[in-house]
């Protein structure tokens, strides 16, 4: 059984460390956790990918296959710390609950990891599987660092990833997809007191943006809902006196099912040719990020077990993510298994006084630890 002490401690050494991103500085915690790691034995190399960036990996076992329990090291900023009560790198503990930046996304998470390895090291426990603790950077922007685990082999061999995401300890088996777009609106300038010898970007821009909700795909997803659209960003004009010849604003698009990525690029093209085609201002698209929409398709004996020893712990709800893991980077193109599961709560995401509770956390591992012996010993 994993304790208070052989977890704990790792998470507020964690939370300790400046992970923010951007800058994205994981380097350090990299290798905070390649020295734990090593001191008990466990073998673990970082893999940098980029300056100041870097993955971390670890290995328990001898299995030719591999089950990847998998988290990331960055999180958000703290933005301005005067606003928390707690401040964000001391981990202070308070009613259970583990104050922190990063103490729900997700070094709850990685701190368990890390003592479900260095417990399963300690007892000998044998397993058929080689056990992958893959800590990556940038998940929080872009997802590179799990990109460059995949690039570099991981997967080969991966018979299961767990995503160690916070979902109050409730099994995650689908997440949207992200279609990120800039849309580019063009005019003619002119004198701002003879704008009818221009053609307003913003006022394209002021046309299209109602309609963008009108190409979200029809498909209803039986977790998930219908696909959304978030437009959250906008920007145009030079100064107030001229009539503005650019504009641009950008359509975070989530999607429900991978499949609308090329439905949704289609109606996309066929707008913006509609409205090109009236001979005033003109547009275009840029995409900006997309990554795939994921799903799990068939359950083996560890998601079961996963879910047996959720639904001893109160948590019997089967869910899905509306945001997005590193999960869609790694399990695409590889056809294996995978469940998002984690410790915290789904309001303490990004948010002020972020925190964890301190059992779950420890629940948590003890969930990961026996749902490997069960499955693989």
């Amino acid at each position: 059984m994993i304790s208070e002490e052989d977890v704990i401690p790792i998470l507020k050494d964690l939370i300790k460390i400046k992970t923010e991103n951007p800058p994205g500085n994981t380097l350090k915690a990299a290798n905070y956790i390649k020295n734990l790691l090593e001191s008990n034995g466990i073998e673990t190399i970082i893999q940098n990918y980029a300056e100041e960036r870097a993955n971390v990996i670890a290995y328990y076992g001898k299995g030719s296959n591999t089950v990847i329990l998998t988290g990331h090291l960055d999180t958000v900023p703290s933005g301005d710390e005067s606003k928390w009560k707690f401040p964000p790198f001391d981990a202070e503990e308070r009613g259970g609950k583990i104050y922190g930046r990063g103490a729900t996304d997700m070094k709850g998470a990685d701190a368990a990891f890390l003592a479900v390895l260095i417990a399963l090291k300690r007892n000998n426990i044998r397993l058929s599987k080689k056990v992958i603790f893959l800590g990556t950077s940038d998940e929080e922007i872009g997802m590179d660092g799990s990109l460059a685990a995949k690039e570099d082999g991981i997967m080969e061999g991966c018979e299961f990833v767990l995503i160690g995401e916070p979902t109050e300890l409730q099994l995650g088996v689908v997440e949207k997809g992200t279609f990120w777009v800039k849309v580019k609106v063009y005019g003619k300038s002119a004198h701002g007191s003879t704008p009818h010898l221009g053609i307003s970007a913003i006022e394209g821009a002021a046309e299209l943006i109602p309609r963008m909700k009108e190409i979200i795909p029809d498909f209803i997803h039986d977790l998930m809902g219908k696909s959304t659209l978030n437009i959250g960003k906008i920007s145009g004009g030079t100064l107030i006196n001229v009539v503005p010849e650019y504009c641009e604003f950008r359509c975070d698009y989530r999607l429900v099912a991978d499949t609308l990525r090329e439905e949704i690029k289609l109606k996309l093209q066929k707008l913006l040719d509609e409205f090109n085609n009236k001979g005033s201002s003109r547009a275009e698209f840029e995409i900006i990020h997309e990554v795939p929409a994921i799903e799990l398709k068939r359950e083996d004996n560890i998601v079961r077990s996963l879910k047996q020893k959720a639904i001893n712990f109160g948590k019997d709800k089967i869910i899905a993510l509306n945001y997005g893991t590193d999960g869609a980077m790694l399990v695409p193109d590889y056809d294996v298994p995978f469940v998002i599961m984690g410790p915290g709560k789904l309001d303490q995401l990004h948010v002020t006084d972020e925190y964890t509770e301190k059992q779950e956390v420890i629940d948590y591992a003890n969930i990961v630890y026996e749902a490997l012996i069960e499955t693989y010993s």
